[in-house]
């Protein structure tokens, strides 16, 4: 590694994620010579966070820099699984985002602030959004080109303009690369599954007397799925009380004597939640008394031995669940440019990307007022016991809740193909009779096309017609349905319940910007450069959702008094959705600043400032402005100080503002957590940490307030006491909000940069770096999930809502079915909430030497990279003036919400001639459980393997192992998904990969 790359990685990163050093030191022999020729001549750099050219690579802002050898180290064909493992990301969608889910897209975020507030650039330029967040999938970029990418912390709206709240994460390409290169990868795991493999093939050369330029890049990848089934940790999870075998809870206006329900059920009282044996026969959820189970994991799941083990029945619905996601992907990328002169380069890009991916859930639910049915006391399908047990009603003619499972049809499938393509077309070139100004204006236009495929859905005007039918549903398909027990269905009542649906979404951007920039004057302790620039910006989105998913129907339900019939959603299944069409546009003006401010003086060898402002006018928010002021200061050779302040925005996305009212079913979490209560699911329950008396009486001095607040809201009196509730899921509204305005951010950030001023060669190969950094974002856009409405009403913080008033502002956003208590019409639509705050320290220390110089024998060199980050702060205000909640070093059933205290990724590797060897340690601290805080979830640490034999100057083997000791993802409850964050942790286990390369 030459000087010039050494000072420029040094200057520019305040850490090395992955092995830099070791990563260069392992390129194979022909790309470690095309490097070499790179540093001999050092061109005018522009650094990310930054429009200003200039001959070193300084940056006043923190950045992170890995290269394409970091991605191959670790053996991923997802080009987001290198950037999740940097410690300053907190991991969010990705393939192991089954449910929740973003459609299978690689997203990305910054400390933990949300996708869509780090912005994602190639090359310094906006890549068209995958959705209505306006948020990148990094699945569409031409993974074989990524020659390297820069991350920068902290506000960059100065810059960029929108969305660079937390950050800025810029792919650069090697659209300069020559020859032709091919590369093949395949890897599994040793349990022999999680396949995965990738082709590629780069061709690059000059034209035209070298005075043009091309490149052609094609990818393709292909990712096997696994389901929760799989692996010991997530074989159980996913607990419902929705089953095949059906249920119901009886009215509490109109419920069953307990003499007669006991008499059927030792120990069952009318209040309870009822199963439907297959022989006829009833079984209380509580207690899981008389129940007769069929057998399988997916019915004694949570009955067997073990932490995960309950007293009360709960269906398993994880093991029919993915666990990683499968995709096919082609990427294409083009690249052309060509200089008429030095005055004008004209150039034009071309990126293409086509995958396919799916998610596959367990049988569709239909429970509860939002999704469930009303069965007619007539039905021909009522068994003995169960009529019994009805007649013994205030009304035994009234009709009765049933929630079930419609196994029969088989699982919810959905199947996305998503087309995108961008074109860019520009020119560049030097301005003459100036310093040194160059211009750069381009056009882009790209568009995404997504299809999404649903198999799985239920039309629950046509189950209720089946169960209103006085045969049974005879009459309307052959054999009718059977709603009691585990249902079999004919070809014909399959076809007449099930639903197929297709939605499509286009989204599209076009860009013009034009950028100016060079020096203007000289002072005495240098050239005072500026860089001008505008940006004209829009984007359209629309969604059609499938006729099926908006349909309405009129169909039963209990008022507290009588069923009555209602307009409802009429699928159940994946969430009914309504259409959406949205567009915005921005017009945008900025300029910076770099002033030389003193130079060659005792402790000032160079101090140097860089200004920034920026002006946008949007059609949805008006007008906003954005602006930076940062600073380098270089004491002596080896030491450096730099900082800055920024203040950033973010206009509020297509769906954020434009999304129509659709029904959600947020988690709302378990009731208990490691067999003890927990502060989630519905505090009301008895069993939770709200209510329960059991063990340490957590909630014992509340008790009663709690109780009081229950029956206030609408459990009924008859139930309160014995009240539980048996599902994970509540139904709500969700969708946007025209009326917003944009967030605004405040960074500030300030750091020290070493080198070693030491010949001595134990030293003089060591660098490192410390930054601290604080982001405030206010007027924060988002809901107050329905998780926080439930635990602020029940004053859970102890500050919230002291009183138990039940016209607490969080309790309002929430009501409760008159029947059942259960929690029902949550309201999660979009507003300018409170404040984020984060804050922490970022470190890095590199060391290299050479064996030799060691005094040791001539055996190749070695490079030691540690780079981490310690998380000081992280809390969220829901309401202005509002109390904040503090998440630092915590993790929960929020997704994108896993924020321990510390993480580091270390990387140890020695090169020798052809041969290299590599380990990388990735540790992620311990967290606590946010809903059960004696719940500490340990830290783990994960080792990687990886080699590389340059066989000629022609190919290049490689090879690895990752999660060498097989460490599998820690449980806890509640979990985002397959009892874990599966985001967040290792869900595979021990794999391996090989590759092999050849360059011409």
């Amino acid at each position: 590694m030459t000087d010039t790359t050494y000072r420029r990685r040094l200057l520019g990163t305040s850490m090395f994620a992955g092995a830099m050093i070791a990563a260069t030191l392992m390129a194979a022999p022909a790309m470690a010579q095309s490097a070499q020729d790179d540093d001999d001549q050092v061109d005018d750099i522009v650094v990310t966070g930054s429009r200003i050219a200039r001959q070193d690579y300084v940056a006043n802002s923190p950045i992170v820099t890995v290269t394409a050898e970091d991605f191959q180290a670790t053996g991923s064909v997802n080009i987001d699984t290198l950037i999740n493992d940097l410690p300053q990301f907190t991991p969010a969608a990705n393939a192991t985002s089954n449910n929740p889910s973003n459609g299978g897209q690689a997203n990305v975020q910054l400390r933990g602030l949300g996708t869509g507030r780090t912005l994602v650039l190639m090359n310094g330029r906006r890549i068209v959004a995958s959705n209505a967040s306006s948020v990148v999938d990094l699945n569409v970029l031409p993974t074989s080109l990524i020659s390297s990418i820069e991350t920068i912390t902290g506000g960059a709206s100065s810059t960029y303009g929108s969305d660079a709240v937390a950050g800025v994460l810029n792919f650069l390409l090697d659209d300069d690369f020559e020859g032709v290169r091919m590369d093949f990868q395949y890897g599994e795991t040793d349990r022999n599954d999680a396949d995965t493999n990738s082709v590629n093939l780069t061709i690059g050369g000059k034209f035209g007397d070298d005075r043009g330029h091309a490149v052609l890049s094609f990818d393709y990848s292909h990712r096997s799925p696994i389901f929760n089934a799989a692996r010991p940790f997530s074989a159980i999870s996913g607990f419902s009380g929705a089953s095949p075998l059906g249920s119901t809870i009886f009215d509490a206006q109109n419920l069953p004597t307990t003499a007669v329900v006991s008499g059927f059920i030792t120990g069952g009282v009318n209040s309870n939640t009822f199963g439907f044996n297959n022989n006829g026969t009833l079984f209380t959820y509580q207690g899981a008394r008389d129940y007769a189970s069929p057998g399988g994991i997916d019915f004694e799941g949570f009955r067997t031995a073990g932490p995960l083990q309950q007293t009360d029945f709960a269906y398993n619905t994880g093991p029919l669940n993915y666990g990683v996601l499968p995709q096919n992907r082609y990427n294409a990328f083009a690249a052309a440019s060509y200089e008429i002169n030095p005055s004008v380069e004209v150039y034009t890009e071309f990126l293409f990307s086509q995958y396919e991916t799916s998610n596959l859930l367990a049988a569709t639910p239909a429970a509860g007022t939002a999704t469930g049915f009303r069965i007619p006391s007539t039905n021909p399908f009522i068994s003995s016991e169960l009529r019994t047990v009805l007649n013994s009603r205030p009304n035994p003619a009234g009709t009765f809740r049933l929630d079930k499972r419609f196994s029969a049809l088989g699982s919810r499938v959905g199947n996305e193909a998503v087309s995108v393509y961008q074109f860019t077309t520009g020119v560049r070139g030097d301005l003459e009779g100036t310093r040194d100004w160059t211009y750069d204006a381009y056009l882009s236009y790209g568009r995404v096309d997504d299809t999404t495929t649903q198999t799985g859905n239920v039309s629950r005007s046509a189950v209720q017609r089946l169960l209103d039918a006085a045969d049974g549903g005879a009459s309307l398909c052959a054999g009718g349905f059977n709603p009691f027990g585990q249902s079999t269905l004919s070809a014909a009542c399959a076809n007449y319940i099930g639903r197929k649906s297709k939605n499509t979404t286009v989204n599209d951007q076009r860009v013009f910007e034009v950028n100016l920039q060079g020096g203007v004057f000289d002072l005495p302790a240098g050239e005072v450069r500026v860089a001008l620039g505008g940006t004209y910006r829009e984007q359209n989105y629309d969604f059609i959702a499938d006729a099926s998913l908006s349909a309405t129907a009129l169909l039963p339900s209990f008022n507290g008094t009588t069923t009555v019939l209602t307009v409802q959603n009429d699928i159940a299944g994946f969430n009914a959705q309504n259409s959406l069409s949205g567009s915005d546009q921005v017009y945008e003006g900025y300029g910076e600043i770099l002033i030389p401010l003193l130079r060659d003086l005792p402790f000032i060898q160079r101090l140097e400032t860089n200004l920034g402002y920026r002006v946008s006018s949007y059609d949805s928010v008006g007008v906003v402005e954005s602006y930076k002021a940062d600073a380098n200061w270089i004491v002596f050779d080896g030491l450096t100080v730099r900082g800055g302040i920024q203040r950033a925005v973010r206009a509020p996305s297509i769906g954020e503002l434009f999304s129509p009212q659709n029904l959600n079913f947020p988690s709302i979490g378990s009731p208990t957590s490691g067999g003890a209560p927990a502060l989630s699911a519905d505090p009301c329950d008895i069993r939770t940490a709200y209510r329960s008396t059991s063990g340490s009486n957590l909630a014992a001095s509340t008790n009663a307030a709690v109780r009081a607040l229950c029956l206030t809201q609408g459990v009924p009196s008859q139930v309160i006491d014995t009240y539980t509730f048996p599902n994970q899921q509540v139904s709500g509204l969700s969708g946007g909000n025209p009326n917003l305005f944009e967030e605004t951010a405040d960074s500030y950030t300030v750091g020290v940069v070493l080198q070693s001023p030491f010949q001595n060669p134990w030293l003089s190969g060591f660098s490192g770096s410390v930054d601290y950094y604080n982001i405030e974002i206010a007027n924060v856009v988002g809901t107050v999930s329905v998780t926080e409405q439930l635990r602020r009403c029940f004053n859970f913080d102890g500050a919230s809502n002291t009183t138990y008033d039940p016209n607490n502002v969080y309790c309002q956003l929430f009501s409760r079915d008159r029947a059942s208590g259960q929690v029902s019409n949550t309201f999660e639509t979009n507003a300018n909430l409170g404040a984020l705050v984060t804050s922490g320290i970022d470190f890095q220390v590199d060391w290299t030497a050479a064996l030799v110089d060691l005094g040791l024998p001539d055996w190749g060199s070695l490079a030691v990279n540690v780079t981490g980050t310690k998380l000081e702060e992280y809390k969220r205000q829901d309401l202005p003036g509002g109390t904040f909640t503090d998440r630092t070093g915590t993790l929960s059933n929020s997704f994108g919400l896993t924020l321990p205290e510390w993480k580091s990724l270390t990387s140890v590797n020695w090169n020798m001639g052809s041969f290299g060897l590599g380990v990388r340690w990735r540790y992620q601290g311990s967290a606590v459980n946010f809903n059960n805080r004696a719940q500490v979830i340990d830290a783990i640490d994960y080792f990687d393997l990886n080699g590389s034999w340059a066989v000629n100057d022609t190919v290049a083997i490689r090879a690895g192992i990752n999660n060498l000791t097989d460490e599998m993802a820690p449980v806890y409850a509640p979990a985002v998904a397959a009892n874990t964050d599966p985001s967040a942790y290792d869900v595979l286990g021990r794999r391996y990969y090989v590759g092999v390369s050849a360059r011409f």
